[in-house]
């Protein structure tokens, strides 16, 4: 008799108590995703840039070539300024520019328009040729603006311990083997990770590559805990590599991967990346 009571109980009572907590929000009955025992959202997801206007750094750049600027003056070459007196030039200045900003030949690398002269040379260990712009008497180095400026390690044993770890020879390693600071081969190889980056920058452009393939790769630096992605594009047919970012999985990133390559090519197409 009463374990039928306490049956009888069971069922009626037990049926309010789910309905009490369904009401207080302790019970909460949402349906699951069929795939992986997902729960459903209530957020609204955001929407992704499907037009330039969506992204900073385009409207950014819509901005400034909206403004516009003032149209630069022609460079009138040095030799119809100078005069026509004087020793003819000895020293090959093509592919040097004067680093003066203020200058007017500022930046600009073709001998036959330049003020670059030859003004000597200096350096114990190699002896290192001098430049000289001749409109504003600028000195500089031939090696301003490389991995190797001031250093005073010979530049082949620089080029020796740099073509060893770019075959996969430890920093380590090398410390032990050329009998140099582990510092100082890290250095280098920070110099030298600039600069084949900005002459990566310099050479590629105006690239005439019809079929393109972005991707990222999931890859953790050694000694890191922290998970980064290589964003990449790929020629398939030639395999060049226009563009690497390293960084993590943001909308950001995939922006600043799509404007690197935009720079790097010879015709962009917004509506190829946008839709």
């Amino acid at each position: 008799m009463g374990l039928h009571v306490f049956l009888f109980l069971l069922v009626f009572f037990f049926p309010l108590f789910l309905v009490r907590l369904w009401h207080l929000d302790w019970l909460p009955l949402r349906p699951f995703s069929s795939k992986g025992g997902a729960k459903y959202s209530t957020l609204q997801r955001l929407l992704k840039p499907r037009s330039p206007d969506d992204c900073p750094a385009c409207r950014l750049s819509s901005t400034v070539s909206s403004a516009g600027g003032p149209a630069l003056m022609p460079v009138r070459p040095w030799p119809e300024v100078k005069s026509r007196r004087g020793v003819p030039k000895r020293i090959d200045t093509e592919g040097f520019a004067c680093p003066n900003q203020h200058c007017s030949y500022f930046g600009i690398t073709d001998a036959h328009t330049h003020a670059l002269v030859g003004d000597g040379k200096h350096g114990q260990a190699e002896r290192i040729q001098t430049f000289r712009c001749q409109a504003c008497h600028t000195t500089f180095s031939a090696r301003r603006h490389t991995p190797l400026y001031r250093l005073k390690t010979p530049s082949h044993q620089v080029a020796l311990v740099l073509s060893a770890l770019a075959e996969g020879l430890d920093a380590s390693a090398a410390e032990r083997v050329f009998g140099y600071r582990h510092a100082t081969i890290t250095s280098w190889l920070t110099r030298a990770g600039r600069h084949a980056e900005l002459f990566h920058e310099h050479c590629f452009r105006n690239l005439h590559l019809p079929h393109l393939q972005l991707d990222e790769i999931r890859t953790r630096l050694r000694r890191s805990t922290q998970v980064l992605w290589l964003w990449l594009a790929i020629d398939p047919r030639t395999k060049i590599l226009p563009v690497l970012q390293l960084g993590p999985r943001t909308q950001h990133m995939a922006h600043v991967l799509v404007h690197s390559l935009r720079q790097s090519l010879a015709a962009f197409l917004h509506s190829t990346f946008h839709q």
